[in-house]
């Protein structure tokens, strides 16, 4: 049964035949027949008079005009009900955040959304990684991810949000501490501090390596950004990280470096599956970040 076929059932019967009906609902009057026949088929019952001179309906007929009546009204009002709250300024948004992620960009961009939709709960995981929360997101768990870039996959969306560039950090009594920009081969001999494999950001610096030519003295990895910058900062070794978080944090404690030939470009981008709904709280925290639904 199709509610195509309870509309065409009732407004045979209000319209107190098929003709009537026929030109109320502008089709033929043998759709009309042949969809009232299927009703009839698919509950084994007859639910109009075929013999009788005038159009009337059996007693099966009756309760099911009453019947359809009520299932055709009981959809509208679920259906209203239901494009109200997709579209009211309620419910939840589940958000995946790197821990740098929130002190770089995000940060505003909360605050911003908690003081115009107080009615939707923010649902903020902060403690992981990058590709954890490509995981959680493959299986559903989140509605929105950050990720740096390069992020490619067929199974997603995604709008960039903010843009910078990673920068080579040494200490301020390093050989290199007045030098602005510098090229990626010059680096071989140096002793690197890189963020873990854990961190997505760990395989874009590989790849920035591997397109440069040179493979890297690897002396020490962490998952702590503040690690790594305190080890920089005492003259343990020499570190690749986003412009920004030396900037927030550490720019008075360590040198900066502009990368070149190749540039290094790093930038955040926000993420979602295209096979998801994208419901009201996703396309407010969307347009917040400048990508308008």
């Amino acid at each position: 049964m199709k509610l195509v076929q309870l509309n065409y059932y009732i407004a045979v019967v209000q319209q107190g035949g098929f003709t009537k009906a026929a030109e109320e609902l502008f089709v033929s009057q043998s759709a009309l027949s042949k969809s009232v026949r299927a009703l009839e088929k698919e509950f084994e019952t007859e639910l109009i008079h075929r013999s009788a001179k005038e159009f009337q309906l059996t007693a099966e007929g009756q309760l099911f005009y009453e019947y359809a009546q009520r299932i055709l009204q009981y959809n509208q009002a679920q259906t209203q009900e239901l494009y109200q709250r997709l579209h009211s300024d309620c419910g939840s948004l589940s958000l995946g955040l790197p821990p740098s992620a929130g002190t770089i960009y995000f940060f505003s961009q909360i605050y911003k959304f908690r003081e115009c939709w107080p009615g939707i709960e923010l649902k903020i995981t902060d403690a992981l990684t990058s590709k954890q929360i490509k995981e959680k997101m493959d299986v559903g768990e989140l509605d929105l991810g950050v990720m740096i870039e390069p992020f490619l996959d067929d199974k997603y969306l995604s709008h960039r949000v903010y843009s910078s560039e990673a920068v080579l950090v040494v200490s301020k009594q390093h050989p290199l501490s007045d030098v602005k920009s510098i090229r990626i081969d010059k680096l071989a001999e140096e002793s690197f501090l890189l963020v873990s494999s854990k961190y997505m950001f760990h395989d874009v610096v590989q790849e920035y390596f591997h397109r440069a030519g040179i493979k890297p003295r690897v002396a020490f990895e962490s998952t702590q950004w503040d690690l790594l910058l305190e080890m920089v900062s005492d003259g343990q070794g020499v570190s690749i990280l986003p412009k920004p978080i030396i900037d927030k944090c550490y720019n008075n404690r360590v040198h900066q470096i502009h990368l070149k030939e190749p540039a290094f470009p790093w930038a955040l981008t926000l993420i979602y599956r295209k096979d998801k709904f994208v419901t009201r709280p996703m396309q407010h925290f969307l347009n917040i970040c400048g990508k308008k639904l």
